[in-house]
């Protein structure tokens, strides 16, 4: 009996340490969106770790815990704000996760946190990359 619990609970926490889909295709979006940015090129920095430290920011607020169905809709949510291409896109996909969010307010402050967490990422990045 013994034997059974540890072997589910380290099978519980090797799942809950696996990315999900949603996760690896938000880190992707990420990577695609900021990989032409030219102050990245200007500093010399890798858009995967500026992407992973963006990524890292939003996770810090994802719901529940690893696994729930709610929290992989929510990095669904950020890839699809980050792929928008046209205003008309940016309504359709704040209308489809106000449900997520708790309104439509609040899923406009989730989509434009975006920018604020790229940002703060790339002044750590900036001030990591210039010489002491």
């Amino acid at each position: 009996m013994k034997k059974i619990l540890v072997s589910l609970l380290v099978a519980m926490v090797l799942t809950a340490c696996q990315q999900t889909q949603e996760q690896l295709d938000l880190k992707a979006a990420l990577v695609n969106k900021l990989k032409d940015d030219s102050d990245l090129k200007d500093y010399k920095i890798d858009p995967k770790d500026l992407a992973e430290c963006v990524f890292n920011e939003i996770a810090e607020n994802a719901p529940g815990i690893p696994g729930d169905v709610k929290r992989n809709r929510y990095f669904e949510a950020f890839t699809k704000f980050i792929t928008v291409s046209s205003p008309s896109d940016a309504e359709k996909a704040v209308k489809d996760y106000q449900d997520l969010f708790g309104g439509v307010h609040e899923t406009h402050q989730a989509a434009t946190s975006v920018t604020d967490h790229i940002m703060s990422c790339m002044g750590g990045a900036v001030d990591a990359a210039k010489p002491q």
